[in-house]
């Protein structure tokens, strides 16, 4: 069904551009997040596989539509399609993305945090059809992140219903990403393929300037940069917008914002007091601008007779408005950009509440809010040395770049010099460079402010931080939605205005540099400021150590780890299980515990490590109910399990190394082998 799903995707593209009179490359961000939006409502009810006949469906509709309409509508329609898609950012955008998939399609899961969540989470979802029960988790310390960017994998990993791919999740994941970048692409002119490439090129590089753990990854952080920096642009991206686009973009923008990770809501909030600003610096221009015109019709009035003088003042003047309901929707449409994100995250936070799903950190945190159990840590001053020389001396990325390695203080300014060059070239009106500069300044602090708080409190007792080289890691990481966000925005300033300079002064560019011009410069800034070893390992160099890496996992899943897996294929993968798995005491095995939970989903997998020498049989029924696990599981061991699980198993003989279905009425547990 994967021709069917792209096929519908690209007829929803065409139409809606169509109907909006917009690029195809604006539309790819706010179908993509239509597209989220419904596996998400479907996920919930286990029907993700209902996007095929969904696709079907719309295939069957357009069909309809395109045969009722007159032949004057349908050449107009073929017209339109034809100019979009031979438009040269359409050409680049589908070259981009078309290579990004291919050349990813062989990558495999090496990343810690994808070992520990978003690998395990994702696999879950394409087995199981949709969100786990309850209790049903894969990464039950992880429980509560968001599912937006899982959805979009799960899409294109439904590419192959039969087999899990993680190569096409990483496709998804960077497809994700990009789209969000290709309304860069909406202001380039002529076919030049040099240009083309090196815009495809550039698209690709820029998150290397600020951030490198996408590249290898599913950082859900620079997903949030993307989304973020292409909301800040649709906020200023008003002029010739239909109102449905304008704020329909906007609301979509933030509904997917805040699916993406925890954090997300943090970056709504910038973006919506971000939207707030702009809104009411426009409405105080049209104030003064009705004032103006005002005042000159008054002094014309009364230069005239009383007939002229009530006519002028009849007059509405340009950008006035007296329509109260229009003032009225829209001010509906201001409060519903800002609900509709609270919407989505809430109904994300009840799904968590009613499933038990939840993240440790999120636990430490309201701990944090709610109780004196935990203080600041005690290592205050040498986190704040870390982040001051972190923040200071050392750049975003480890490897150097051909010509500017950013620390994140100099990334911070050089944003400033941007807004201000921005500003004095003409590039933006006076006063919205002002609100860009004062809410880049501001948010920046902000969010830099967060982070540290976060290494002072909840992760205290992460150590690595307390040198600048692990805390560096962490702002680049962490940072990436104000760094990568507020680059990108200023990026479509750039590529939206930076031709009028060229424009400007003919006799100095010359032809080639007024067409292309903008794009030279955009190009050259990125090459001259990312990292390109990390983005060719991302893209390309990254097949040199597949198979060392996936030796490397199969190395964490020790023998006994591999019995285990084994024994619960009985299972099978189509409906959520979760299995108390008894390990022995003799080691700490968290590490490769994660990697065992990978191979594991979409079973939930909880694990007790415990000396059954010293346990009783009444405690070791309470913790298996405190697990709520459907399933127990104890691996070989010297202990004698017999005076432990005897009591509970149906024959009164209890073996190791077997699978046991856990039957409890309240009163007494019982265990019976699945056979």
């Amino acid at each position: 069904m994967a021709v069917v799903n792209v096929t519908a995707f690209f007829i929803c593209l065409f139409m809606l551009a169509y109907f909006w009179k917009e690029s195809l490359v604006e539309i790819f961000p706010v179908f993509t997040c239509m597209l989220v939006l419904l596996l998400y409502v479907l996920a919930f009810f286990h029907r993700l596989d209902w996007i095929d006949g969904i696709g079907v469906f719309i295939i069957v509709l357009f069909s309809v539509w395109l045969a009722g309409r007159k032949r004057e509508e349908r050449n107009a329609f073929g017209k339109q399609l034809l100019k979009n898609v031979t438009q040269s950012s359409f050409i680049t955008a589908m070259f981009l993305l078309s290579a990004v998939s291919l050349c990813t399609s062989q990558k495999v899961v090496t990343w810690w945090d994808d070992i520990n969540f978003w690998a395990t989470d994702v696999k879950s979802l394409y087995y199981l059809n949709g969100f786990a029960g309850k209790y049903g988790n894969v990464a039950p310390e992880f429980g509560d992140y968001p599912p937006g960017g899982q959805l979009i994998k799960w899409w294109f990993l439904h590419f192959d219903p039969h087999m899990f791919r993680e190569g096409f999740a990483f496709a998804g994941y960077y497809c994700m990403n990009l789209v969000f970048m290709l309304p860069l692409l909406r202001k380039m002119r002529g076919r030049n393929i040099a240009v083309m490439f090196g815009m495809a090129v550039s698209l690709w590089l820029l998150p290397g300037i600020a951030e490198v753990y996408g590249y290898d990854g599913f950082c859900a952080d620079l997903t949030l940069a993307c989304i973020y920096g292409g909301f800040l642009f649709a906020v200023i991206d008003r002029d010739g917008k239909k109102d449905s686009f304008y704020y329909g973009r906007l609301m979509l923008y933030l509904s997917v914002l805040v699916l993406v990770k925890s954090v997300g809501f943090i970056w709504a909030l910038f973006g919506i007091l971000f939207f707030l600003a702009d809104r009411y610096g426009r409405a105080g221009r049209r104030r003064r601008i009705s004032g103006d015109n005002r005042s000159d019709s008054a002094e014309g009035a009364r230069a005239g007779g009383l007939k002229d003088r009530l006519r002028t003042l009849a007059v509405k003047a340009p950008g006035q408005t007296t329509d109260k309901t229009s003032e009225l929707k829209d001010r509906l449409r201001t409060l519903a950009v800002c609900a509709v994100p609270v919407a989505t995250g809430a109904s994300w936070m009840v799904f968590c509440l009613l499933m038990r799903r939840v993240t440790k950190t999120t636990t430490t945190a309201v701990k944090y809010m709610t109780t004196d159990e935990y203080g600041i840590s005690g290592y205050t001053g040498d986190f704040a040395r870390a982040f001051l020389e972190a923040f200071v001396r050392l750049p975003l990325h480890k490897n150097r770049t051909p010509a500017v390695d950013l620390t994140p203080l100099s990334f911070y300014l050089c944003i400033c010099l941007l807004v201000i060059f921005f500003y004095r070239k003409k590039l933006m009106p006076r006063q919205q460079e002002r609100l860009v500069l004062w809410f880049g300044i501001v948010s920046g602090a902000l969010f830099y402010g967060i982070i540290f708080i976060a290494h002072i409190t909840i992760f205290a007792t992460e150590t690595q931080y307390l040198e600048a080289s692990g805390m560096i890691s962490s702002i680049e990481r962490y940072g990436a939605p104000f760094t990568i966000g507020t680059l990108l925005f200023l990026s479509h300033i750039w590529m939206d205005s930076g031709g009028n300079l060229f424009a400007e002064k003919k006799r100095l560019s010359g032809a080639f540099f007024q067409k292309y011009g903008v794009c030279l410069c955009f190009i050259l800034f990125v090459g001259l400021t990312t990292e390109w070893r990390t983005g060719y390992h991302g893209l390309i160099g990254y097949r040199e150590d597949a198979a060392e890496q996936l030796a490397g996992r199969a190395e964490m899943t020790d023998e006994d780890a591999a019995l285990f897996l084994e024994k619960i294929k009985a299972l099978g993968t189509e409906q959520s299980a979760r299995i108390c798995y008894v390990q022995r005491d003799d080691e700490p095995r968290w590490v490769r515990n994660s990697y065992t939970n990978l191979e594991a989903s979409p079973i939930s997998v909880v694990y007790h490590a415990v000396n059954l020498n010293d346990a009783v049989p009444d405690w070791m029924a309470e913790e298996i109910r405190s697990s709520h696990a459907g399933y127990l599981y104890v691996e070989e061991t010297d202990a004698d399990v017999g005076k432990v699980f005897n009591n509970m198993t149906d024959g009164g003989v209890f073996s190791c190394e077997t699978l046991y279905r856990i039957e409890d009425d309240g009163a007494r547990l019982r265990l019976a082998a699945v056979r």
